[in-house]
């Protein structure tokens, strides 16, 4: 038996944490600074132990507690000082989140010490990485070459549980939210880069069906560019990654983003009403109710649904500011975490789907391959988004101390010794992608 080191108890953690310990006979010990996170996660578990610490400096609750494999579930700041101290204590590390320039430093570092980093094993990023690289792997086997890659990602509440007219409830931080919302994107379009500035891309968002569940809206999301070499498809002339949401989403973003909602300025909000913050915002003129400002602000008209949508959501109340000072990030934030909630017994859900279009030169034809997964929450339950999240990374330590995975340095899960056994034990666990092929060009 070996021990294993999780950092973080949140939502996430839990279903790491249980299948760990249903899967393998390994002592796990769990940080966080949370008490009662920390005995939800463990629940008493004989083999799991958890450990109120906190994880500012992870090199001392590594030398206390001589893991023999960390599992990092902490937010993507603390990525690279627990890889870096992971190298330095000579210890495997898994972590969810993106590679960065200063964790990709740490390959030289982590080969020379036989270790792995394996990174990127979350949901997206994660299991998006293992499907698409396993089918673009079996494009190229079959002779083919991908011509374009489209693949878009959502957490977002189900049918039942959309009862909110932003279409939306939180499954991670207003914070996280709020910074995706303002991030430059760039995809491959015809072979050439083109770059959407910060909050831009949801000025060029489209309409998606998913079959079984009908229409959507998606935009670009973040940089889709390093997915071609990433995915080992040169020959690719087009590469697109979004987000799913529900209809509205970027429509109500951009006006949000128009009218300085995000701005990480500090104000003054002592004795300001939602309404009086408002009104600054607009810019109202003399007389000018703090309503029509908004709709003169942002060329709204009065039936507008983007207009009702930010009533709705509290920006026109004349409740008070409970903040004596702050950004218009902060108040909008503290508004998302009122009113973009889940309510007991409401289940979330993951789609994901990936489009593949592939020549085949040997015989001419075209073809293109869809690959869908819908993912639901358990009722009274874990989340999707914690499932989905949280299992990649506990089977990957599974079959790390297993021994079956070879690979030393950094890496994302685009190999096939770790998105071929992850994947089939996805699937054994139900979560798992439907494939089609249609024809799309002469035979």
């Amino acid at each position: 038996m070996k021990s294993i080191l999780i950092l973080g108890a949140g939502r996430v953690a839990g279903p790491c944490v249980r299948y760990l310990l249903e899967h393998t006979p390994h002592h796990l010990t769990v940080v966080d600074q949370d008490e009662g996170n920390l005995a939800a996660v463990t629940g008493g578990a004989p083999r799991a132990r958890g450990l109120r610490e906190s994880v500012a400096d992870v090199p001392r609750v590594l030398a206390t507690t001589s893991p023999d494999l960390v599992i990092n579930l902490l937010p993507a700041p603390f990525m690279a000082p627990v890889a870096e101290a992971s190298v330095r204590a000579r210890v495997d590390m898994i972590n969810a989140s993106y590679i960065k320039d200063d964790v990709r430093a740490l390959d030289g570092p982590a080969r020379e010490a036989g270790l792995l980093l394996l990174c990127e094993l979350g949901l997206d990023p994660g299991i998006d990485h293992m499907s698409a690289a396993r089918t673009i792997r079996q494009i190229h086997e079959r002779g083919g070459q991908v011509e374009s890659f489209w693949s878009c990602c959502g957490a977002i509440p189900s049918a039942g549980a959309n009862t909110n007219p932003f279409g939306y409830k939180l499954s991670w931080s207003p914070a996280g939210l709020i910074g995706a919302s303002t991030r430059e994107a760039r995809i491959l379009r015809d072979g050439e880069v083109v770059t959407y500035p910060p909050g831009d891309t949801f000025r060029h968002c489209g309409f998606m069906e998913v079959e079984g569940l009908g229409w959507f809206e998606q935009y670009a999301n973040a940089n889709s560019v390093p997915y071609v070499e990433l995915y080992g498809m040169p020959e690719v002339r087009n590469v697109y990654r979004g987000t799913i949401r529900y209809i509205g989403w970027s429509e109500t973003v951009r006006k949000m983003l128009d009218l300085g909602l995000f701005e990480e300025d500090v104000h003054d909000l002592r004795g300001l009403s939602y309404r009086q913050f408002t009104s600054r915002l607009a810019g109202a003129q003399d007389g000018e109710t703090p309503e029509a400002a908004l709709r003169r602000a942002l060329t709204l008209e009065p039936y507008s649904s983007v207009f009702h949508k930010l009533q709705w959501l509290g920006l026109l109340s004349d409740e008070p500011i409970p903040l004596d000072q702050g950004s218009p990030r902060d108040v909008v934030a503290g508004l998302y975490l009122r009113k973009l909630v889940y309510a007991p017994g409401e289940r979330d859900m993951v789609v994901m789907e990936h489009r593949y279009d592939a020549f085949f030169p040997e015989d001419g034809r075209r073809a293109r391959y869809t690959s869908t997964m819908i993912d639901y929450g358990v009722d009274g339950g874990e989340t999707s988004i914690a499932r989905t999240t949280g299992l990649p990374p506990a089977i990957a330590a599974r079959l790390l101390l297993e021994g079956r995975l070879s690979l030393k340095g950094v890496h994302a899960p685009v190999h096939p010794e770790v998105y071929e056994p992850s994947l089939a034990e996805l699937a054994r666990l139900g979560i798992a992608f439907t494939e089609k092929e249609d024809p799309i060009g002469p035979a």
